[in-house]
């Protein structure tokens, strides 16, 4: 089967190559897949920002169809519609694996980062991290279930009440899941962007946020203050890493507020005002990736229709085409693109 690898470090290094069909033992399963997701892990680590276990094949975000399973497997069968969770490993003796934080981990080991993911034909799952995909719910939708989970994380860690006016900053793909998870916990959702997220804030506009703002021409202190009565916004999800971004969070943050930081900084340090944290009494929390407890809500969520992660999916391209992937999501004219193995037809997967 074909496979997109990452052979080596630094930027590119990425090859279309042969690879044997591996067997699921013990407590694996091998799932066909169907669609898998580009994530921006995928584009920094394609660029070398990002270390792996060279050499492996990448690609964290999928669903497809299992078609084998190991001796141990218990829930899951041939045939089962699936998606799963990035964990392929973790240590099952530390705290964190205790309360099944396996994003906290620090011997864990991730599918399409440190063992063969899933942008190639077949990929090897352990059934602790499969969930069935409900009857309502594509293998396009299922393919993004990986960062609905990551937004779902992100809000469940801070307090969300229905009415509150909820900002956030950044309409990348993980933003814009974000805001459907606010609006479905009742939030009035501001979503922010620049000139160049045009497409990006129209699709917020299309999926009937509340409000849609540039940040290059509106002050957003002064609209966030419009629309509370001067209080400020009770919760602010950053979702952008830029830290301008977070500095105008923290600003726009009413007293008593509630901060989530989602995205990811390219600088290890950054300035961050703890004088307006302190005296504003604003709560600020980290969220890293995604959990067990994150996915079972996150598919009931798109099951329910309460938030349209398919719409987010700008284009398909066969595993053969990363590079005009690559450009479609560079280029800012793309949102999510999805990637098929190249022996699936057109018109397979769709349901």
């Amino acid at each position: 089967m074909k496979a997109l690898v990452k052979t080596r470090e630094g930027h590119g290094n990425l090859e279309l190559l042969d690879k044997e069909v591996a067997t699921p033992l013990d407590d694996k399963v091998k799932i066909k897949v169907h669609y898998a997701g580009i994530c921006g892990t995928d584009i920094h680590t394609y660029e070398g920002h990002y270390k792996v276990n060279f050499p492996v094949t990448l690609g964290h975000e999928f669903s497809g169809e299992i078609v084998e399973v190991g001796a141990d497997v218990k829930d899951f069968k041939v045939g089962d519609r699936v998606t799963s969770e990035t964990t392929f490993y973790v240590c099952n003796e530390c705290e964190y694996c205790e309360s099944k934080d396996y994003n906290l981990c620090n011997h864990r080991k991730g599918i399409g980062t440190q063992v063969d993911g899933a942008f190639t034909n077949y990929v090897i799952a352990r059934e602790e991290s499969l969930h069935h995909i409900p009857d309502e719910v594509s293998y396009q939708s299922a393919a993004m279930t990986e960062p609905l989970a990551c937004a779902h994380h992100g809000v469940s860690k801070i307090q969300v009440n229905s009415g509150d006016v909820a900002v956030v900053m950044g309409p990348g793909p993980i933003g814009l899941l974000v805001a459907q998870v606010l609006k479905s916990k009742g939030a009035t959702v501001v979503v922010t962007g620049l000139d160049n997220d045009k497409v990006r804030l129209d699709k917020a506009e299309a999926l009937h946020m509340d409000y849609v703002v540039n940040l290059q021409q509106t002050d957003l202190k002064t609209y966030i203050n419009g629309i509370t009565g001067g209080y400020g916004a009770d919760v602010v999800v950053e979702c952008s890493g830029a830290v301008p971004a977070a500095r105008q969070g923290l600003d726009i943050l009413r007293k008593k507020g509630f901060y989530s930081q989602i995205g990811i900084f390219k600088d290890a340090e950054i300035p961050f005002d703890m004088e307006k944290v302190i005296q504003k009494e604003i709560t600020v929390v980290g969220s890293r990736s995604q959990k067990p407890a994150d996915w079972e809500p996150s598919l009931q969520l798109m099951a329910d229709g309460l938030v349209n992660a398919e719409a987010l999916v700008t284009k398909i391209y066969d595993i053969s085409k990363w590079d005009e992937a690559y450009q479609h999501l560079k280029s800012g004219e793309g949102i999510k693109a999805l990637l098929k193995p190249l022996d699936l037809d057109e018109n397979e997967g769709e349901n």
